[in-house]
């Protein structure tokens, strides 16, 4: 094989069910040839690394196995959770110089899902939380202070344990989560920290209900006693769900803590809150100190973030809605959601001026914007998204657009070109149709044979793109929260070539059908949730 030539892979699944049993197998069979279809030696064949990866949605591809020794298969518990729809592909090389192959087409697992499902990817930063942290002999409750400490004591004793509770009542029921993470900052530490390295754990607390309010080293509550007595309620935590390694530089630190997340979920009642224990095999008088709920900087304050999927609710187009209440003061103490929904049902297509003005381009793996002649806009792109899986009763604090720019025609002639979006107004366009005459494959824009553009509202945002292939952003916040506000506006966007760039200028960015799913189109919404009147 000449160095840095490619394989192409081919990957199917194969799984058998029993009760009880989580293992499943994945097979494939390692190829015979490259790319360019020269064979591949059979010494060389044996060689072949494979690297799996899943996905939720078919763009962001994560990777949890690889085989070696030209391995045509793998065993153990699939990454996404049972009764979840999973994508799974992979890639292939031939050690020790041999270039990494094209991620292999994307099978669906369980068989009964569909590789056309379509749902939002919802990550929550949980707004609403207590923390506190207890110590012996002092009594006190800590709730108002500024830190949550963790600290050894003589003995190698905890000397100090942090709390944390999470209200999760804002999720949806019956959800399954992917990914739940806190996110603590390490603020500083007492008499020089002790150790270089300081193991901190997080651990469900299972035994009693603490009031973190009221919470101290001999009660959780300053009525009833902890489990084990005056102990901090160290006979009231569950094995330790994640570790983090601490070390003296200040900065967020992590744990996954998803399989708590999701049992709070599945029981609501359980929900006691966790614990942020130091591990008592570090130094005696080791300390770490966190920013608490308390920090007079907000920004380093605990965070969780928790992602899950769901589904659009609706099929597009969307019909009329009931206007969203007026947005309301939150009670004092009562801290919103923040939470980032990553669309994930949209469609797309571009138009061409000239010879093909009557050709839709909807399952072309690239939006194009093209200026031709000089000063006059040939290509121009569009996009709609589904929001149908939002909340109605949302303020959007961000919506950002992310485009891949992968290429261009001619070398794109200007070295900058500016590249803008703007909403669809007063037509509602059939992309899977939609050409250069007319918005649905039958009917004419508004103004004619035109491409569409009477029927664009005035520029939202603009980017001025050179020519380095690389994602460019644009913010489109004002529009969605209009089609948020008034669904049946949501007749998609622009994204418009440059009408004041030279002959033949042009930008092409990766579609909805690009090959490579993690280069496709990304509309990431921020928002709060609203009370309901």
């Amino acid at each position: 094989m000449v160095a840095g030539a490619c394989l192409a892979i081919f990957l199917f699944l194969s799984a058998t069910f029993s009760d009880g049993a989580a293992a499943k197998v994945i097979s494939w069979k390692v190829p015979t040839t490259n790319e360019d279809q020269s064979e591949i030696p059979a010494d060389a064949r044996r060689t072949v690394v494979t690297r799996l990866f899943f996905s939720l949605d078919r763009v962001t591809w994560t990777r949890f196995a690889t085989v070696t020794g030209g391995g045509e298969s793998w065993s153990g518990p699939l990454p996404v959770a049972d009764g979840i729809t999973g994508y799974y592909a992979a890639t292939a090389t031939i050690p020790p110089d041999g270039a990494e192959s094209r991620m292999s087409d994307a099978v669906v697992y369980p068989s009964g899902g569909s590789s056309a499902d379509q749902f939002d990817e919802v990550t929550v930063v949980v707004g609403n939380f207590q923390d506190t942290y207890v110590a012996p002999g002092d009594g006190g409750n800590r709730a108002s202070e500024p830190l949550i400490r963790t600290r050894v004591s003589p003995g190698r004793r905890v000397g100090s344990r942090g709390f944390l509770k999470w209200d999760l009542s804002s999720l949806p029921a019956g959800i399954r989560i992917s990914n739940a993470t806190m996110r603590l900052y390490y603020a500083g530490e007492e008499a020089g920290g002790g150790a270089s390295t300081f193991t901190v754990k997080v651990a469900k607390m299972v035994g009693a209900n603490p009031d973190l309010e009221r919470a101290t080293w001999t009660s959780p509550d300053t009525v009833y006693s902890w489990s084990g007595g005056a102990d901090g309620g160290t006979r009231d935590l569950a094995a330790a769900e994640s570790t983090a390694a601490v070390g003296k530089n200040r900065g967020w630190m992590v744990w996954n803590v998803t399989n708590m997340a999701q049992e709070w979920v599945e029981s609501p009642g359980m929900n006691f809150g966790m614990a942020l224990d130091p591990d008592v095999a570090a130094t005696i008088g080791g300390t770490r100190d966190f920013a608490s709920r308390e920090h007079p900087d907000p920004r380093l304050q605990p965070e969780l973030a928790i992602t899950y999927r769901q589904p659009s609710r609706t099929p597009m187009p969307p019909g009329l809605s009931v206007p969203s209440p007026p947005p309301t003061v939150s009670p004092p103490g009562a801290l919103p959601d923040m939470i980032t929904a990553s669309i994930g049902g949209y469609e797309d297509t571009y138009v061409n001026q000239g010879p093909h003005s009557d050709t839709n381009y909807s399952a072309e793996p690239l939006i194009r914007t093209y200026t031709w002649p000089a000063n006059s806009v040939a290509n121009r792109g569009f996009i709609r998204w589904d929001l149908s899986g939002l909340p109605d009763n949302i303020t959007v604090v961000n919506a950002t657009l992310w485009l891949n720019y992968v290429g261009e025609e001619a070398v794109g002639k200007d070295n900058t070109y500016t590249v803008s979006v703007a909403k669809v107004t007063g037509v509602l366009p059939d992309l899977g149709a939609a050409t250069w005459n007319r918005y649905d494959g039958l009917s004419s824009w508004p103004g004619g044979r035109n491409g569409g553009a009477a029927a664009m509202a005035a520029k939202e945002s603009s980017a001025a793109i050179g020519k380095m292939p690389r994602w460019v952003s644009w913010d489109v916040t004002g529009m969605v929260q209009d089609w948020v506000a008034g669904p049946e506006t949501n007749s998609g966007m622009v994204v418009d070539a440059d009408p004041s760039a030279g002959a033949e200028s042009n930008r092409a960015f990766a579609s909805r059908e690009y090959p490579d799913p993690l280069s496709r189109p990304r509309l990431v919404i921020t928002y709060i949730e609203r009370p309901r009147e």
